[in-house]
């Protein structure tokens, strides 16, 4: 019978700084409604603010399996906040495009290197327990991505620009960082045989899945404030208080979702997140009122909220032993996908419409679904082969 998970000092570490992470990684996406009145952006401008990050961590993602060998985790775990908070303080105080997109790639590089090592210790950490510990941390992000929201409301309602809110939550990793410099952090386990070399071939389609599922993700959250502002034709403040819906139901989701991971399969998980999340869409895309785009915007952040952390648990489970390369392949292949995705919706969307855009969405949640259907019954197939 698998352990209980422990949340032990180094576990809250983890939580902590993803939760930080993730309040920072979902800025480009709620400020560029803002960015492009300031700088008179067009869409496809606007939505390389969020492939800047992506940009960033997909770097991260490949440098982040050397980066350990030659430094440590350790030294990972605490240099990678620093780049970071450095990124966000060039966003905060850029007033060009270049400027500004710049520090976000910026941002993109420390956040993937976090993320990719936060996952890597949480893995090897819990090890059989790990799937639980993976969807209590995406909790722990959705936290962030609804405190940020909650901030930029209040620095709205003050009478402060959006800017105070990003400089406010560098205390975070600050305060981390002085508290808990000296905490023991261990490197990825040995690995020899088979696991030594690349990733298997059921990993390789957990990554597309997780392509598919990340590039959803991040159309709806780069997307989703300036299609509400359409669709209700309400002012932008509002549209992006109307996304708050969508990271409560991330929060929601995952908190569920960490629940369920005690006694499902991530497998099932995943499935029915997909599910949940084509249904969100379809009220999302009909609705013209703001009772309904809420409603739309929370159903599909129940379903997108789990779909990163059950694919991202699939892709480490196949392939026992190699933690660490898994999660920096898949912070790599879900970084290529923000970087993608965001760009494709605003240029198809200056030709067409946002809303035609987005129906990209439901094509690939069907592409993630029939990825999964792949897999499950490769998995299936090999037990059977291992019982005889």
């Amino acid at each position: 019978m698998a352990r209980d998970l422990v949340r032990d000092r180094l576990t809250w570490v983890a939580y902590t700084l993803l939760a930080w992470f993730a309040y920072l990684q979902a800025a480009p996406g709620l400020v560029v409604t803002h960015l492009r009145e300031e700088l008179d952006l067009s869409y496809a401008v606007g939505g390389l603010y969020v492939a800047a990050f992506a940009a960033g961590s997909t770097l991260a993602g490949l440098l982040s399996p050397g980066a350990e060998r030659r430094v440590g985790r350790r030294a990972v775990l605490w240099s990678a906040p620093a780049v970071l908070a450095a990124g966000t303080v060039g966003l905060v105080v850029g007033r060009t495009p270049a400027l500004t997109l710049a520090s976000v790639l910026v941002m993109g590089l420390g956040g993937g290197l976090l993320l990719a090592t936060v996952q890597a210790v949480l893995a090897d950490h819990h090890e059989d327990r790990r799937t639980v510990a993976l969807a209590e941390a995406n909790v722990a992000a959705s936290t962030g991505y609804l405190a940020l929201v909650g901030m930029l409301a209040l620095a709205s309602a003050l009478g402060a620009e959006w800017r105070t809110a990003l400089l406010v939550s560098l205390v975070v990793p600050a305060a981390v960082w002085w508290r808990d410099r000296g905490l023991r952090v261990d490197d990825a386990p040995d690995v020899e045989g088979p696991a030594a070399g690349g990733l298997p071939p059921a990993a390789r389609v957990a990554v597309v899945i997780l392509v598919c599922t990340t590039a959803v993700e991040w159309s709806v959250t780069a997307w989703g404030a300036t299609f509400a502002e359409e669709a209700t034709g309400v002012a932008a403040g509002t549209a992006v208080s109307l996304m708050g819906a969508y990271f409560g139901g991330f929060l929601a989701g995952r908190v569920l979702g960490s629940r369920l991971a005690r006694t499902f399969e991530p497998t099932r998980l995943l499935g029915g997140a997909i599910a949940v999340a084509g249904a969100g869409f379809a009220l999302l895309w009909s609705s013209g009122s703001p009772v309904g785009v809420a409603c739309g915007l929370g159903l599909l952040g129940i379903g997108i909220g789990n779909l990163f952390p059950m694919a991202v648990s699939v892709t480490v489970a196949v392939a026992p032993g190699q933690a660490g390369r898994a999660s920096g392949r898949a912070v790599t292949a879900s970084s290529a996908a923000v970087l993608l995705a965001p760009v494709t919706v605003g240029a198809v969307a200056d030709a067409t419409s946002l809303a035609v855009a987005l129906l990209v969405v439901p094509l690939l949640l069907a592409a993630a679904a029939a990825g999964l259907v792949v897999l499950v019954r490769a998995a299936a197939g090999a037990a059977r082969e291992s019982s005889r």
